[in-house]
């Protein structure tokens, strides 16, 4: 399980050995239950919330990105068909 909150710098992860790692700047908490370290996790990001408030885009930053990324899918999209045929390699029989 890996959670994060970029802004805050706010990170749970589960680790190898067990148990669930919460990092928050210096911070470091371990926990055992998994219910704990999401109810903790969620209540630090609720307070981190109020300092960093999600930003709305504006129609015109919508029309950017989704024409960028309609660009970009087009592009990789006759990468792939522009290759050539396949060549054979060897036979399918065995020994």
């Amino acid at each position: 399980m890996k959670l994060a909150f970029l802004p805050g710098k706010l990170f749970l992860e589960a680790r190898p050995e067990g148990g669930l790692e919460l990092r928050f700047g210096d911070e470091i908490q371990t926990f055992k239950s998994e219910k704990a370290a999401l109810q903790a996790f969620h209540e630090i990001r609720k307070r981190l919330e109020k300092d960093f408030p999600a930003h709305d885009l504006t129609p015109e930053d919508r029309r950017a990105m989704l024409e960028k990324e309609i660009a970009d899918s087009a592009v990789r999209n006759t990468m792939v068909r522009n290759t050539g045929p396949r060549k054979k390699t060897g036979t399918r029989t065995f020994g």
